[in-house]
């Protein structure tokens, strides 16, 4: 499976937003403040919670896990689901933190996965080199001793 970092960065923003709003909000009505400092601290605390929801959503859409069995890959991504027979795919290339799986024409569309990880990640090479493995055994190809 393949999964984004978890969104630290964000959640600290929001956090750090809400404890701000929260004080806006609570020290606007008890020292009487300008009312327009309530309504600052209530926009500030609606951006925080929008901020929160949509990194956890994001990195949650950016999951993507592939299954490899000895006749097909199965990439599930979200609610979409592609299965490729090893034998209808042509070729397999590394763009950066992508992975092209090339079909042949007869074989439907090219497959592109995204690894929301760094490109040195030693799982997406992992992966990339099981791959590689499987190819090689449909194909009929062995190690050299």
């Amino acid at each position: 499976m393949l999964t984004a970092p978890l969104p630290v960065r964000s959640l600290a923003i929001s956090a750090g937003a809400a404890v701000i709003a929260a004080a806006m909000i609570v020290l606007g009505n008890a020292l009487d403040l300008p009312q327009f400092i309530v309504i600052a601290g209530v926009g500030l605390m609606i951006f925080a919670v929008l901020l929160a929801v949509v990194a956890l959503v994001l990195t949650r859409r950016l999951r993507t896990t592939l299954i490899l069995d000895p006749t097909s890959i199965t990439i599930l991504n979200g609610r979409r689901r592609q299965v490729l027979p090893w034998s209808m795919i042509e070729v397999v290339r590394r763009q950066g933190s992508r992975l092209l799986l090339i079909t042949k024409p007869e074989g439907g569309r090219d497959v592109t996965v995204f690894n929301p990880r760094a490109e040195s990640d030693a799982t997406f090479a992992a992966l990339i080199a099981e791959i590689q493995k499987r190819l090689n055994t449909d194909r009929g190809y062995r190690q050299i001793p």
